[in-house]
């Protein structure tokens, strides 16, 4: 049996099934950590082919919902003038979506093209205090590693991600949506012990922040408002978007380039 890419404990054959119609995966637990993953995905290249699966019919919802709830919290824990780096940035939504509300974030994707927050890539080098991971760890061979690679890069005392957790008592059947067979993009699985696990492994804490979206940080407190304080914050976070600051600042080097030109 091979061992967790988290632990090296050796991982427990839930079932074999196949993804994208045709190439067969075999799903393993980890139970000492409760992480489930898939033993060697060789068919990652043809999964993303495309950096958004064509099933994805939620990804613009579910950015807007990001960035309401990274921004309030944020602000609600004084992290509103903090550098954020965006990890798996995809086309940019979620970043441009953040500085057009006030929030200073950059995009950061090896495997995606830079549409929507074009200017805005993370510097190599510089220092970031918080970042997001938003719908990227379930696509990683090895989640932990990957978020040790990150903080090492980017500095970052805080990184926000999802998770769908599952329950390590009760394995989700078959007909689990989550697994994603017709696509074969998800390859990781996490318990709220795994997150744990991880978190004590970074050095840091896990903080459930609300729903499907979760925290580790070394922050002493790191909440989600109440409802009065949210809507106290609504009204400052509507006055202090970036985008005309980055109109100018992307104005200005275009000038430059057609300068240089």
């Amino acid at each position: 049996m091979p061992n967790s890419p988290l632990t090296g404990q050796e991982g427990k054959l839930l079932f074999e099934a196949k993804v994208i119609g045709r190439h067969p995966a075999r799903y393993f637990l980890d139970e000492s950590c409760g992480y489930i993953w898939v033993d060697s995905p060789t068919w990652l290249d043809e999964a993303y082919s495309d950096a958004i699966a064509l099933t994805d019919t939620g990804i613009v919802m579910r950015n807007l919902g990001n960035i309401e709830t990274i921004s309030m919290t944020m602000w609600a824990n004084g992290l509103q003038n903090k550098k954020g780096v965006d990890i798996g940035g995809g086309y940019g939504l979620l970043v441009r979506g953040l500085r057009d509300i006030g929030v200073d974030f950059y995009w950061s994707d090896p495997y995606a093209e830079n549409l929507l927050a074009r200017g805005f890539e993370a510097e190599a080098g510089a220092s970031y205090q918080v970042a997001t991971a938003f719908e990227v760890l379930e696509h990683l061979p090895n989640p932990l590693s990957h978020l040790e690679a990150a903080r090492s890069d980017f500095g970052f005392d805080t990184v926000f991600f999802s998770a769908t957790c599952f329950d390590p008592k009760n394995i989700p059947g078959l007909d689990w949506w989550y697994w994603a067979f017709e696509t074969g993009q998800h390859i990781s699985f996490f318990s709220e012990n795994c997150l744990d696990f991880m978190a004590q492994k970074l050095g840091m804490k896990k903080v459930h922040i609300r729903g499907e979206i979760y925290a580790f940080t070394t922050l002493d407190e790191l909440n989600w408002p109440r409802s009065w304080k949210r809507r106290k914050l609504e009204k400052q976070i509507k006055e202090c978007s970036l985008t005309q600051q980055d109109y100018e600042a992307m104005k200005r080097r275009v000038k430059g380039m057609q300068s240089q030109s």
